[in-house]
C-alpha cells in the first residue's frame, strides 16, 4: 500500500514539473546497480576561498647620524632576563631587532623588550631588515607553536620568550 502510494505521489510530482525542470532530470536505467537511476544533468562546482593575513615586524629606524650612539647605548646596557610566559599579543608587538647568537628582541608598542630565542639552525643575522608571521587563529604569537619568517627565506621556531630588564 505504501508503495503504490509513494508512486503515485512521484507521479504526481514528475507531471506538475515545468518543462524547464523536466528537462533537467535524467532518468537512466543502467545495468550497474549502484548508480542512482534519477539523476540532474546540471553539474555543481566547489569554490574555495582561502584568507591569509601577514604581518610584519619591522625593524626599529632610528636617525642614521644617532645609529652609531644608539649601538653603543644598547652595548653597553646590561640586561637581567625573566620568563614571560608561552605566548604573546601579536597586536602589542612593534618591531624587532636581532638579538645575540640565536635570537631575537622583540620590542612592544609599550616599550618593553622581549628576547625571543629561535629553535635549531637559525641564526640572529637573518632577520637583519626584520621578521614577518602569519596571524594565527588567536591572534598570540606562541612557542613551540608558530613560526617567524625571514626575509632571507628561512622559518624559525621559538624555543621560549624572555623578559628583558635592565640593570
Amino acid at each position: 500500500m505504501r508503495a503504490v502510494l509513494a508512486f503515485t505521489l512521484f507521479a504526481v510530482g514528475l507531471t506538475t514539473l515545468s518543462q524547464g525542470a523536466l528537462a533537467d532530470i535524467n532518468v537512466t536505467t543502467g545495468a550497474n546497480p549502484f548508480t542512482p537511476f534519477l539523476g540532474l544533468k546540471t553539474t555543481f562546482d566547489q569554490v574555495r576561498i582561502d584568507q591569509r593575513v601577514i604581518i610584519r615586524l619591522p625593524r626599529p629606524v632610528a636617525a642614521s647620524s644617532a645609529v652609531g650612539a644608539q649601538r653603543q647605548s644598547v652595548a653597553k646596557i646590561k640586561y637581567k632576563e625573566k620568563k614571560v610566559g608561552k605566548c604573546l599579543w601579536v597586536d602589542r608587538l612593534g618591531g624587532s631587532r636581532p638579538g645575540p647568537d640565536r635570537s631575537l628582541d622583540l620590542l612592544t608598542r609599550d616599550g618593553i623588550l622581549i628576547r625571543a630565542y629561535l629553535g635549531d639552525g637559525c641564526l640572529a643575522r637573518e632577520f637583519y631588515a626584520g621578521a614577518y608571521m602569519e596571524r594565527s587563529y588567536d591572534g598570540k604569537l606562541c612557542v613551540h607553536r608558530d613560526l617567524l619568517h625571514a626575509r632571507t627565506g628561512a622559518k624559525c621556531e621559538i624555543e621560549k620568550f624572555r623578559l628583558l630588564i635592565p640593570r
